[in-house]
């Protein structure tokens, strides 16, 4: 299946929805990082959902595995986001991970851990994502890929199916090059949160921006206010680079404006 939408900044997304039945190229790494405690954990956190839910892993560490099978990459995972669909409300969803709750999350689902050293699973429904607002559910796989802000973050495992799905994650880290992938993925009221995303995520894979996520960076960075508040993310998210990401978040805002017109 291919798209071809308006680019916000310019451009057309042709972006294909690849499908991958397993074995596929994370079946391995998958297996490997859910082997011992990660998977015990993750069967745990399963066994609470109702059948009738769809359960998938999205981004993170689905990104950082593929990094280091394709470019042997090696970076630490420190969550797992987990996206459900099929719970009625957020109020169902908080009460079937309750034995687990760590706090709620930014999007009305919940941080859970299931035993005291082990991973944090980071789990909400797909309606309530920060880009969702006034947006109707989704009702495919793919519709869920593109609103995320950045391709790389593209790609979803189907936990009950095994089924791997790229919607541009693949091709990014093939370029070395992280793109935005249109204006589904761009939130007003998270948007030094998605700033921070961004530079944290170059900051991890060494990869360039393309000039629309360039655009992006100094467009949701245009007041003091949200340039504090991408510091106060920065340092609770990755404290240990958040000086070298200040700057160069400051190197990016700086840059020369003729590379993109402003108007809108």
């Amino acid at each position: 299946m291919t798209n071809s939408k308006p680019h916000p900044f310019g451009g057309c997304d042709t972006r294909t929805l690849q499908a991958f039945p397993p074995p596929h190229l994370l079946s391995e790494p998958l297996n490997r990082f859910f082997s011992g405690r990660n998977g015990k954990d993750l069967s745990q956190l399963c066994a609470c959902f109702p059948k009738r839910w769809g359960v998938y892993v999205l981004g993170g560490v689905l990104r950082n595995l593929l990094l280091e099978e394709l470019c042997g990459a090696r970076i630490v995972n420190g969550d797992v986001d987990i996206v459900i669909s099929g719970a009625t409300s957020p109020s169902e969803l908080h009460s079937v991970v309750r034995e687990f709750y760590v706090r709620q999350n930014e999007f009305g689902g919940v941080k859970s851990r299931i035993s005291r050293r082990g991973i944090l699973f980071d789990v909400w429904r797909i309606d309530d994502h920060a880009t969702k607002a006034g947006a109707p559910p989704p009702r495919s796989i793919e519709q869920l890929l593109r609103h995320n802000l950045l391709d790389i973050d593209a790609v979803l495992w189907d936990l009950r199916t095994g089924y791997l799905y790229d919607y541009g994650c693949l091709d990014a880290i093939r370029r070395g090059r992280i793109d935005l992938l249109g204006e589904e993925g761009i939130s007003q009221n998270f948007a030094a949160a998605q700033v921070a995303h961004l530079l944290i995520v170059r900051f991890k894979t060494g990869f360039e921006l393309s000039d629309e996520a360039r655009r992006f960076v100094r467009e949701a960075s245009d007041t003091n206010d949200v340039r504090s508040e991408i510091s106060r993310v920065l340092e609770r998210k990755l404290p240990t680079a958040k000086l070298e990401l200040e700057r160069a978040l400051n190197e990016l805002i700086e840059e020369d404006v003729q590379l993109w017109p402003l108007t809108r």
